[in-house]
């Protein structure tokens, strides 16, 4: 595990043992240092067009093509011995 995850993790724990009332003052630290860094939000981003040119294209019928393969993968866990 990198150092950035195993200090992130740290200040996690921390935080779970920090007071009530002393969370709003360390939530307006970060704030303040969020912005003043250049890290920008997230911006929403949207799936459509992930599974584009991956092949499904080429199945012509994807109902039939899904129950066969639920079948097959059915069958496949039937068969295997506990």
């Amino acid at each position: 595990m990198n150092t950035s995850a195993i200090k992130k993790m740290e200040i996690i724990n921390s935080l779970s043992l920090v007071p009530g009332g002393s969370l709003d003052k360390i939530k307006e630290y970060l704030d303040a240092l969020m912005a003043e860094s250049d890290i920008s939000k997230l911006d929403n981003f949207s799936l459509k067009g992930i599974w584009k040119d991956k092949g499904f294209e080429k199945i012509t019928d994807f109902d039939a093509e899904l129950k066969e393969i639920r079948q097959r993968l059915g069958n496949s866990i039937l068969e295997r011995k506990c």
